[in-house]
């Protein structure tokens, strides 16, 4: 049952990582084809914005993409690596918002908090990592 369960974990990571991957593509497809309508003759903010929308969510793509990968490494998902996408995630709406003058004072602050505490817990959990194998674990894969 636990080799079954292993192998269920694995191929579903792997349709995860090609799903994420073609993503990637298609994201720096549309990066790429925006870029013409916003070097073209005739510009709007509306083209910048889009532009500066889509390199932002490849980024986010491209850490959940090194999320994943890195569950096939450590086999485990490690805290630092998810709370590394979580802030790029929120950098993203934070600069999206920012560009679009679509926010409010407080709601500014409120994004940035939120920055800083991700990355708080980031450097802690750096510091202080869990066990690798927590009390128990040995013998049950034993």
């Amino acid at each position: 049952m636990t080799r079954l369960y292993k192998l269920s974990i694995q191929v579903a990571f792997n349709l995860a990582i090609v799903v994420l991957v073609l993503g990637m593509f298609v994201g720096v497809w549309r990066v790429l084809a925006n870029l013409g309508h916003t070097l073209g003759p005739g510009t709007t903010p509306e083209a910048f914005q889009t532009l500066i929308t889509d390199a932002l969510t490849l980024l986010v793509v491209i850490e959940l993409v090194r999320t994943f990968v890195d569950y096939f490494e450590w086999q485990r998902v490690r805290i630092h690596v998810l709370l590394d996408a979580g802030a790029i995630f929120l950098l993203r709406e934070l600069i999206i918002k920012l560009y679009a003058h679509d926010y409010q004072g407080l709601e500014v602050v409120g994004w940035t908090a939120g920055i800083l505490l991700l990355m708080l817990a980031r450097t802690l959990a750096v510091r202080w990592p869990p066990p690798r194998h927590p009390v128990g674990e040995e013998e049950a894969d034993s």
